[in-house]
């Protein structure tokens, strides 16, 4: 029986050909859609970022207290690290490792976060916001552990024993920094995103820098505009707006003393302390030295310099 099917020349010139390319309309009908699914999943994306980053900075400060309150157990009256405790006054020009008077210069922010390195409460990649906008922020990487060296009077990498000499504990690689820059209130190189009180020998040390567990005492956080201003001036200039803020708006994670955190979009969170008694008082904004009196209130700084008298002590912060 002969077969209907007919044979295909090996070149295919007996096959019809069926095949076409895209109209331009198709291709442009096509390039809409995924410019719409684009307009509507970037969105999305970029939320879903943020958010993961401002849980991994909340995660982060939580951690950075826990060091804390792990380093105060070990302490009789359960304080914090406190740099001027750790490296004290020399007894009759005698350095003694744990006894003399606290060194109160000592107590800058930039010695805080070198001597918890130092005691590995936690290391320096805790030290930065996932979504920092300063660029003048970043990881310290050449942190010097070997430098620990209380015999010496060195107690951190960039300590200097009383009295000078011993090359500063710093060796040939930088340490870690927390400086102030040219114009007041700016950061300069800096490798700690996070602000926390100041360590002045005040009521607000004495009462907070320990394991008080109070949970109406902000501890550690974000860095907000200069003194916690809402002039437009000041506000809507400050870098810190960036961090977690919609640019407009600042957003940050608050711990307080209880090791609590909490996503914050003002200066004055719900639950603090107010300042002040009666009708005078006033919210705790904990930007700004509400009590510079009994200094009794929240305040979230980076001290970049202490200036110890015999009459007080003053420092220098910056926000931004």
């Amino acid at each position: 029986m002969r077969s209907s099917k007919q044979a295909s020349h090996p070149n295919g010139n007996n096959m019809k050909s069926h095949y076409r390319g895209f109209t331009l309309i198709e291709l442009l009908v096509v390039m809409a859609i995924i410019s719409l699914l684009l307009g509507i999943l970037l969105p999305a994306l970029t939320r879903a970022r943020k958010n993961a980053q401002q849980i991994k900075c909340a995660t982060q400060v939580k951690e950075i207290h826990k060091g804390w309150i792990a380093e105060s157990n070990n302490h009789p009256q359960q304080i914090y690290p406190l740099p001027g405790e750790i490296n004290r006054l020399p007894i009759a020009t005698q350095n003694i490792p744990g006894r003399g008077d606290f060194n109160e210069t000592k107590n800058t922010h930039q010695n805080l976060w070198r001597a918890c390195l130092a005691k590995t409460l936690f290391p320096p990649t805790m030290l930065y916001c996932p979504a920092e906008f300063n660029a003048r922020i970043a990881v310290h990487t050449t942190y010097d552990f070997t430098k620990y060296k209380p015999a010496l009077d060195i107690y951190w990498h960039g300590d200097t024993p009383d009295g000078g000499g011993g090359g500063g504990g710093g060796g040939n690689l930088p340490p870690f920094k927390v400086t102030a820059g040219t114009t007041a209130g700016v950061l300069g190189d800096c490798n700690v995103s996070y602000a926390t009180m100041p360590l002045p020998n005040t009521a607000r040390r004495l009462r907070e820098w320990r394991q008080s567990g109070n949970s109406k005492f902000a501890i550690l956080g974000n860095r907000g505009p200069m003194d916690g201003s809402t002039q437009p001036d000041v506000y809507a200039n400050s870098v810190t707006l960036k961090i977690h803020g919609d640019k407009d708006q600042w957003e940050g994670n608050l711990c307080r003393n209880d090791n609590s955190v909490a996503f914050e979009r003002t200066f004055t969170p719900e639950g603090l302390d107010r300042v002040g008694t009666g009708a005078t008082a006033v919210l705790d904004n904990v930007f700004l030295a509400d009590s510079t009196t009994l200094a009794k209130d929240s305040l979230l700084q980076m001290v970049t310099a202490q200036t110890v008298t015999s009459a007080a002590t003053s420092h220098t912060a910056s926000w931004d």
